[in-house]
């Protein structure tokens, strides 16, 4: 169950406040009819922007989840905007969560999805994938507009070839539903030593 007490059920944000404005205008629309590889990209540098584009946690916390994977603190993380669908109903965007200094483990990037109300609070969130030295997943993309299977590697060892080896895997299907909440159903999982070697 997702902490969600973090965001205010009584928050005044309304679409067109500009401080959720200014957050949806960090992501790029996301054009195309059917959810695709794409929209899990970081959005390009704009001719405004010094370095790569970077949702700034101080100035977008409103905005932004907290999830506490890999034991890693707030501080440790940082973000990147990619892309922005708006519905009848909600707004999806997608953030690139990066931690490069992590206090256990090595640095790892993962992809969350985010869904918002029409006020800007938060409906749900999940992370989708997440990649690094040990961590690989891989998407499959199906005729449903807003579903799609997840594979996720997770490897035990780095390797002299990367992402070869002992290994866990997870399966497990994301669905944005109509009123915004996200479902993420486990297909299967294996944890019995699988070895193998992903090109």
């Amino acid at each position: 169950m997702k902490d969600l007490s973090y965001f205010s059920k009584e928050s005044t944000i309304m679409n067109n406040n500009p401080e959720f404005e200014s957050f949806l205008m960090q992501f790029d629309l996301f054009e195309k009819e059917q959810l695709d590889r794409s929209f899990f990209y970081a959005r390009e540098r704009r001719k405004t922007e010094i370095h790569g584009p970077v949702l700034y946690e101080s100035k977008y916390s409103s905005f932004i989840p907290y999830d506490s994977q890999c034991n890693c603190e707030k501080e440790e993380l940082y973000y990147q905007p990619c892309y922005q669908i708006e519905t009848t109903n909600f707004h999806l965007i997608n953030i690139t969560v990066n931690c490069d200094i992590p206090i256990e483990g090595l640095p790892f990037t993962s992809d969350m999805l985010v869904t918002y109300d029409k006020m800007g609070n938060i409906i749900d969130y999940e992370i989708v994938g997440s990649g690094g030295d040990l961590l690989y997943y891989n998407i499959e993309f199906s005729t449903e507009k807003y579903e799609f299977v997840c594979t996720q590697y997770s490897f035990y060892n780095i390797n002299s070839s990367p992402y070869t080896g002992k290994c866990d895997v997870s399966i497990y299907k994301v669905t944005i539903n109509d009123n915004g909440t996200i479902d993420k159903e486990i297909i299967r999982n294996y944890t019995d030593n699988i070895t193998l070697s992903i090109d």
